[in-house]
């Protein structure tokens, strides 16, 4: 509780400084990720323009994470070497350059190379963000700025929802990327030229005082990347699995966007939890896999009610956890939190990459449904995975 009220008073008298940091990581992590979640929300649009099918849209999505994957161990001695200003600015800018791309695709093989190379920008995003937060942010509501940093990547499947029916059904899907071209301009002004640093240390606690080891590591990397194979099937596959269960089009997008909300009040709603109770981060993290499985599992019943509740569920619990991670991995690695996060980081874009890959093989050959059942199995193993790394930490 004494803990709570420091980090409250900190807040206060930090917050101006608190809102230069956050404002700009959430407007960098947002754009970085939105070339893929356009790309999945405007699927049934993109595939009516181009003539592809559930494969090719899985093979954008995991091209993206599969690139970011590759280089993101790089990218983190790149945040370690050049500072997080220019590594956001950087990463702004090149998620605005394959947003532009995508807005003048002329077929599907140029639209799943845009994509695919969109994810080197995002991630150089991704370690730098984490390791200005834990310069700049004070210890008491760091978990909340994790939480805030993460719910960037459910408010790009909002806004990849909302493009549906406000953008590509009005003014043409083209537009809709066009304009995220801008966001991402803007993103890269707000980034600040002198970040403050090192203003707080990692505060003490159950994940701190445990041995980091490489071990551990490694399995929460494991975990992250089962985790994130089933929950990136949400932002590339739920509009199209919508239409198929009786949404039309724009409703498909507004299901979307809702499931993305539920996402978003989650992972910020979760951070503040922690700053203020202190649970087991790992722990929060397993339950929170395996209620999401539930919502896959409701997902794959082929009923509009049944897949609403089960996207809000799956986007509420199943893809909430990654600002819960980050913190834990930060807590864990105090000294290298850039090197430490692009690691398992790693693990979540590889199954980023994988998983939505895999669910498209397999929702041709067995129908959305057996997909969406794999994804729940998928989601148990994840946390299996997590509770193996609590042992180790």
């Amino acid at each position: 509780m004494a803990t709570a009220m420091v980090g409250r008073r900190s807040m206060r008298r930090d917050r101006p400084s608190t809102v230069r940091t956050l404002v700009p990581v959430a407007a960098v992590v947002t754009v970085g990720i939105l070339p893929v979640f356009l790309v999945g929300g405007l699927g049934v649009q993109l595939q009516r323009e181009f003539g592809f099918g559930a494969a090719a849209l899985g093979l954008g999505t995991a091209g993206f994470f599969g690139m970011a994957a590759l280089a993101s161990r790089a990218m983190g001695w790149v945040v370690e070497r050049i500072g997080t200003a220019r590594a956001m600015r950087s990463a702004a800018a090149g998620s605005s350059l394959c947003l532009l791309g995508l807005a003048t695709a002329e077929n599907a093989t140029w639209l799943i190379v845009v994509a695919c190379l969109a994810g080197l920008p995002n991630s150089l995003g991704q370690p730098a963000s984490n390791l200005l937060i834990t310069q700049n942010i004070p210890v008491g509501i760091r978990a909340t700025a994790f939480g805030i940093k993460q719910a960037s990547i459910p408010a790009a499947t909002l806004l990849a929802g909302l493009a549906v029916p406000v953008v590509a059904l009005t003014i043409g899907w083209r537009w809709a990327f066009a304009l995220a071209a801008l966001v991402g301009c803007c993103a890269a002004l707000l980034v600040p030229s002198s970040p403050a640093v090192g203003r707080s240390a990692t505060k003490p606690g159950s994940e701190a005082s445990r041995n980091g080891g490489r071990a551990s590591l490694y399995l929460l990397a494991a975990a992250g990347g089962l985790g994130s194979a089933a929950a990136n099937a949400l932002g590339a596959f739920v509009t199209t699995t919508a239409v198929h269960v009786g949404f039309g089009p724009a409703a498909a997008g507004l299901v979307l966007s809702l499931g993305s909300v539920a996402g978003l009040t989650v992972r910020v709603l979760a951070g503040v939890a922690t700053d203020r109770r202190n649970p087991d981060s790992l722990r929060v993290i397993t339950v929170m896999l395996f209620v999401g499985s539930l919502g896959y599992g409701l997902m794959a019943l082929d009923v509009t009610a049944s897949f609403l509740v089960g996207a809000i569920i799956g986007f509420g619990a199943g893809w909430a956890w990654p600002g819960l991670l980050n913190f834990a991995v930060a807590r864990l690695n105090p000294d290298r939190v850039a090197g430490a996060t692009s690691v398992t980081q790693t693990g979540v874009y590889i199954g980023g990459s994988c998983g939505p890959l895999l669910f498209g093989l397999l929702a041709e050959h067995a129908g959305l449904g057996g997909a969406w059942l794999t994804a729940a199995v998928v989601a148990v193993l994840a946390g299996m995975f997590l509770l193996a790394a609590r042992r180790w930490s």
